[in-house]
């Protein structure tokens, strides 16, 4: 219900995307990925993936249509991003293309994957 009502107030809104632009330039470079809204994830169901593995990001605003919520990342942690939201099964309606290209190569999301997992299971043994 509220992603209903902040859909209809960003056709409204010139502060958020103002906002994000900002946090943009303080934050360097920076990666932006576009995900499809209303597909069973609310941006604090994004956020919460992307924070649980140690990813910033900020944004999390909706195109005028209401049909894509837009994000940032920093450019070095946009694999990493990409990974997770691939993962979770997020409809990753755009990334940059050099985080996509990275990904198509062959073999090399197994490759990921596995170090990923491995990751993964260090950091939950870490928190445990």
């Amino acid at each position: 219900m509220s992603d209903e009502l902040l859909n209809l107030a960003c056709n409204f809104d010139w502060i958020t995307p103002s906002w994000m632009i900002l946090q943009d330039f303080f934050n360097g470079p920076v990666s932006r990925f576009g995900i499809q809204a209303n597909a069973g994830f609310d941006r604090g169901d994004i956020k919460r993936v992307l924070s649980k593995f140690g990813v910033d990001s900020w944004g999390y605003i909706y195109n005028v249509a209401g049909d894509l919520i837009m994000l940032s990342v920093p450019q070095k942690q946009a694999n990493w991003a990409y990974y997770l939201l691939q993962r979770e099964g997020l409809p990753i309606l755009f990334a940059p293309d050099e985080v996509v290209n990275s990904f198509k190569k062959a073999n090399t999301i197994d490759r990921i994957e596995a170090t990923f997992d491995s990751l993964e299971k260090k950091l939950e043994q870490f928190f445990s």
